[in-house]
């Protein structure tokens, strides 16, 4: 009877560890979760919604499970980075100040001022422009304070950037002009590019904004002209595009409409490769505002037209829209066409009202609503709730399993009964699905991915596991497996590999490659984020790229 009772408590406790096996199976891989959620910060405009939400949820719930400070610093700062890119701003400053709970402002000095950078920038979103200026003057001094020279140069950045908004075009000329002095004649980009070259090229795009603004077009253009030559000598290739934008907007107020018309396609095409549709919507309004000028109207309410289906399918902001809907009533009123201009004139007020309502008048995203961050957020909270529930239980049962099979063997020692021992029991490994069949099936698929390797697959983003399986006819558990047993590397491992191998020897080889930035070097060699590049970089070499290229420059 004891021993029957025994097998059935063994039985159990087993059946029990099974199940806290395959719980601990699929939360082992909290690295991969949290890496997958940074770069899907880094790249939010190309996920689907509710898939970027769950990634933060995951983040936050699995760093609060660490109990890491570092990890729920970041959990936080990315839900508040997330809010204030889709408008939510009250959100994203509680999530920021949340941030700021987990770190202090001289030990931990950098993200310390990157948060209250973020702050400052949503407080401009809300228009509360003067009190993000005090913001500003805080930061910077305890940026000064721990000598934070790159951040300083942000900060100076964004308090002229707000001269912008302000209008005071003087003092923002002024600074800019002394700071591109200052990295010039010190020389600072041949001695840190990748802090400086980024910057560089924004001081001369912010001067030239001024004097736009000031109606000083020859002057706006001399800058822009000077900006377009360093990002193209660095390789900065959405720093371009944006200059190519203003560059257009600058030739329309000069009414030399060939010249603006080259420009702004030039900036809508490089947006277009870089997947950012609220630009491009910009660039298309700027288009038809160009046909406007030259009285082309049919043309204009061609783009405009395509504009309000871009609307829809969210791929341009709300206060965009309201632009084109009140150039589209100005077009129809140019053209004597009173009934329409009376539509679109309505519609232009009703959604001027739909953002009044909101409770902001800048920037308003609608490809998320709270219900819906809210609705997954309960989710992830209960899930956590439930996962804590069933550990407390499954540690109940074990303790109280453990301590009857002990009593158990006591008292049968005690009574020195003969206790046939059991045989030792060995698990096998099971076979992995679907194991590969043969090795000519092996040879086939490697041979198939050298080929790959010449044809520097590795460099297209694109390429994930499920791409390159289909591209050599194979399936992914196929694909999966031969790496794991010929290469004795997952595939993504197999991917960095690729890539850093390339970039070492690219940078070995190609002197202007070297003064790239890391954003730009990452994008190069097939990486969405230089986040994701940085890891995978060090992991190869055991140098962070920064260190590496101070060395080789």
């Amino acid at each position: 009877m004891n021993r029957f009772l025994l097998i059935c408590l063994l039985s159990f406790l087993a059946f029990s560890c099974a199940d806290t096996i395959s719980q601990e199976e699929a939360n082992k891989d909290i690295t991969i979760i949290l890496d997958e959620a940074e770069q899907a910060v880094l790249t939010y405009q190309g996920i689907e919604i509710d898939s970027m939400i769950e990634l933060r949820m995951e983040y936050f719930h699995k760093a609060k499970t660490m109990n890491d400070s570092v990890h729920i610093y970041r959990a936080h700062y990315y839900l508040g980075e997330f809010y204030q890119s889709r408008g939510i701003y009250n959100d994203a400053m509680s999530e920021y100040e949340k941030a700021l709970q987990n770190i202090s402002d001289d030990a931990d000095s950098a993200r310390y001022i990157q948060t209250k950078l973020a702050i400052a920038t949503t407080e401009i979103e809300l228009g509360n422009k003067y009190k993000a200026g005090q913001i500003l003057l805080d930061t910077y001094g305890v940026a000064q304070r721990n000598k934070r020279t790159s951040q300083l140069i942000h900060i100076n950045g964004n308090m002229e950037i707000l001269g912008l908004e302000l209008e005071n075009y003087a003092e923002v000329k002024k600074i800019f002009k002394e700071a591109i002095t200052t990295i010039e004649e010190k020389k600072l980009i041949e001695k840190d590019s990748i802090n400086y070259v980024e910057n560089y090229i924004n001081y001369h795009m912010f001067i030239a904004k001024a004097y736009q603004a000031e109606k000083k077009l020859d002057s706006a253009l001399f800058y822009i002209d000077k900006g377009i030559i360093i990002a193209d000598y660095y390789n900065d290739v959405e720093g371009k595009a944006y200059l190519f934008e203003l560059k257009g907007k600058t030739y329309t107020a000069k009414e030399l409409f060939p010249e603006a018309y080259e420009n702004l396609i030039k900036a809508k095409e490089i947006f277009e490769v870089l997947e950012n549709d609220i630009q491009i919507s910009k660039i298309m309004y700027l288009l038809a505002n160009y046909h406007v000028q030259k009285t082309e109207y049919t043309e204009a309410l061609s783009f405009l037209n395509d504009l309000e289906i871009r609307y829809q399918e969210n791929k341009m902001l709300i206060t965009d829209c309201h632009d084109v809907l009140l150039l589209q009533a100005n077009i129809y009123k140019s053209s004597k066409q009173f009934e329409k201009e009376s539509i679109y004139r309505q519609k232009s007020t009703d959604l001027n009202a739909s953002i009044l309502a909101n409770g902001n008048k800048e920037t308003v995203l609608q490809t998320a609503t709270k219900y819906e961050i809210e609705k997954i957020k309960n989710k992830f909270q209960a899930q956590q709730q439930k996962d804590k529930k069933r550990f407390y239980i499954f540690l109940c049962i074990a303790i109280a399993v453990i301590g009857i099979f002990g009593f158990l063997l006591y008292k049968q020692f005690t009574k020195k009964k003969v206790v046939v021992v059991a045989e030792e029991k060995i698990i096998p490994k099971p076979a992995p699905q679907n194991a590969i069949k043969s090795d000519k099936t092996v040879d086939e698929i490697l041979q198939k991915l050298k080929n790959l390797e010449t044809h520097e697959f590795y460099l297209n983003p694109k390429y994930n596991l499920y791409a390159t399986a289909k591209k050599i006819d194979t399936n992914t558990t196929y694909l999966s497996s031969i790496l794991n047993t010929q290469k004795k590397m997952t595939f993504t491992e197999y991917l960095n590999n690729l890539r850093i191998q390339y970039t070492l020897d690219r940078l070995e080889n190609d002197k202007k490659f070297r003064m790239y930035t890391i954003k730009a070097i990452a994008k190069e060699v097939g990486y969405r984020s230089h986040g994701s590049f940085s890891r995978a970089f060090k992991s190869k070499t055991g140098e962070n790229p920064s260190t590496f290229l101070k060395k080789i420059r």
